[in-house]
Order: C-alpha cells, then structure tokens, then sequence
C-alpha cells in the first residue's frame, strides 16, 4: 500500500503538467493540500474505530485529493480542503456500507431483520467488493471530480462567448507523461495480482487513443492518450482476474470512450483539463460492461456499486461546492486566476527563470 503516495504523486504532476504555467505551482500546493487534509480524516476516522491497518487513512488521502483533480488553478486551497475532507468522509461511509454488506450476506439474517431480505438478496446478486479500491476511490472520486467541475464552471477564457471552446495548451506534457508514468507504478498498491492484466488495459487505451485521435482530429493528442492510459488502467481492475481478451477489450473501449466523453463534457461547458471524469469515473463502468459481455458477470453486476458510489461523490463534492460558492469561497478571485494564482497568491511562479506569456 506504500506505492499508493506515488500514484497519488503522479495525479498531481498530470494535473500540473496539463494546466497553465502560470498556475501550475498552486496545483502542486492544492493537491498536497487535499491529500493532507483527506489523510488527516481518514487517521481521525481509524482512531475512532480502533482500527489497526494504517494504510487506510493515506488511501483516504488520495480519493480526497483525486476529488479536487482537474480544478486546476481555479479553487481556493481553502475549498480544496473542504472538498477534501467531505469526499473523505463519504469513502469512509461506503467502505463502512461495503464491509457491512459483506458480513450480511455470510450470515443468516436475525428476525428483525428478515423483512429486508429481498433488498439483502438482491444484494448477493449483484454486489460486487470492493476489491482493488474500485468502487470507494475510483469511482466515488469520479463522481465527487464531476460534482466540483459542474458547480466550479470552466476555466477563465475557456469558452467564447458564442460557446465555441478555446484551446488553453497544456504547459508540459512531459511532466504529466512523468505523472502517468509513477499514476501506473503506484497502482500496484490496488492489487498487485491485477496489476499485470490492468496495465495490458491501459497499453492497449493509449494506443487505442492514439490511433482514434489521428483519425477523428487529424493529428495525434498526447493528452487524450494519456487520460485513456489511466482509464484503461482503472477499467482492468474491474475484471477481476488475469484475462488477456477481456483486458485487450477493456483497453479497446476505453481509448475510445475516454475521449469521447471528454469531448461530451466539453460541448457541455464542463471544463475538464485533465479526463478525470473519464479515467476514475467512466472507466469502471467500461470494465463491468466487458464482464457482461464475456459472461464472466450476470448483466447488471456492479451496478449498483457504480450507482452509490458515483451519485455519492457527485452529491457529495457539488453540494459542499454549492455551500462554497455561496459564501464566495470557492473560486479564486477573477484577477488571480488572470494573472496566474502562482504570483499573486505565492508571489512567485512555478518557473522564475522564464517569462509567462500565455493567456
């Protein structure tokens, strides 16, 4: 569990790396800072429980910092954290249900209790574990990710007034190469059994990517590519087991669903700088619906942990944002995003010895 500190290192430099110069030193910050704050929760949650497994509270840290990912330099580290701690408190609620849906379904329901066994049954049919952290990190981030976009709105310069979006180029793309590259290395903390079949998935999206890019725009996008390399990843873990076919598949669909949904968000006005929606959020769907198709998994399987934990993310992170913004807490001030948050809010930037000159 000690490489999960390097994915969540990873997610951080994709961020940075896919955003603007001039605000990539406060994306370091707010994503150290959502880690710290959701690692903090997640300890305050283990001495409550006497629990003993101490890698819990850092696995808290990274769904509560994969929440505020693709905010870039638009929030207030201030609502970083509080984001932070709601997503983490909301991992903890689905861990607790999933722990707890486990224990019923082992043993004979007490008669209090026997009213609700159509609910238990239907449990024991399409439940799935929470095996590899899908479903309370991934999954649960995805939603929360989507939840803070919607409520966030885009970028400043992000959208003409018509609507038509504007191109704002990510300002290192070997940084966030670098990222996905520790993003693969740490998810062997997930499951090291799947970590083999998982990275056949995400080899297969990007190439996948790479080729449905050059088609659909022309030219190949190193940055959609990469989104599809991590949802192939995350989407390889839903199997379940070691299969070369079903890994190839989940691989298959996941470079071309990655980004098309991008691409829905955008056309949406859901500024979503790194894919997160799709890698954390989408991709575990892809990886349920190669299960039903290949019989390994009755149809509908896993659904409902995609539903719960999805819709709490979502309801969790937008309804803490809605609470921000209402008190003007949520976004950073116009002119400091303008400017570059790194100079007006560090009074430095992340890259000193160059002159910023992008918009």
């Amino acid at each position: 569990m000690e490489l999960v500190l390097l994915f969540a290192l990873g997610a951080i430099l994709v961020e940075t790396g896919l955003g603007r110069a001039k605000g990539a030193l406060h994306c370091f910050v707010k994503g150290l800072t959502a880690l710290s704050v959701g690692t903090f929760v997640g300890f305050i949650g283990q001495i409550s429980f006497a629990g003993q497994d101490w890698s819990n509270p850092i696995l808290v840290g990274v769904v509560a910092l994969l929440a505020t990912l693709g905010l870039g330099d638009r929030i207030t580290l201030l609502a970083a954290a509080f984001i932070a701690a709601a997503v983490g408190i909301a991992h903890r609620l689905f861990f607790a249900f999933d722990q707890s849906v486990g224990i019923v379904m082992s043993v004979s329901l007490p008669e209090p209790l026997i009213v609700f066994k159509p609910v238990f049954d239907f449990l024991s049919k399409y439940w799935q574990p929470d095996y590899a952290s899908v479903w309370s990190v991934h999954a649960l981030a995805g939603g929360a990710v989507l939840g803070s976009l919607v409520t966030a709105g885009p970028r400043i310069g992000r959208y003409t007034r018509s609507g038509l979006p504007t191109a704002i180029p990510a300002h290192s793309l070997p940084l966030a190469a670098i990222g996905v590259f520790l993003i693969w290395l740490g998810s062997q903390s997930f499951s090291q059994p799947l970590w083999q079949s998982a990275t056949l998935s995400g080899s297969v999206a990007l190439l996948t990517s790479l080729t449905w890019t050059k088609w659909r725009f022309g030219k190949i996008d190193p940055s959609f590519a990469m989104t599809a390399f991590w949802a192939g990843l995350v989407g390889g873990f839903v199997l379940g087991k070691v299969a070369f076919m079903p890994a190839f598949l989940v691989g298959i669909f996941s470079g071309v669903v990655s980004v098309s949904v991008s691409l829905l968000l955008d056309k949406n006005f859901i500024d979503d700088q790194v894919g997160i929606v799709s890698a954390e959020g989408i991709a575990p769907l892809i990886g349920l619906a190669i299960l039903w198709v290949s019989n390994d998994a009755i149809f509908g399987f896993g659904l409902v942990n995609w539903v719960i934990a999805f819709g709490l993310g979502y309801g969790t992170s937008r309804l803490i944002c809605r609470i921000l913004a209402s008190f003007n807490l949520l976004r950073l001030h116009p002119m400091e995003e303008i400017e570059g948050a790194d100079l007006r809010l560090y009074g430095i930037t992340a890259y000193p010895e160059f002159e910023m000159r992008e918009a």
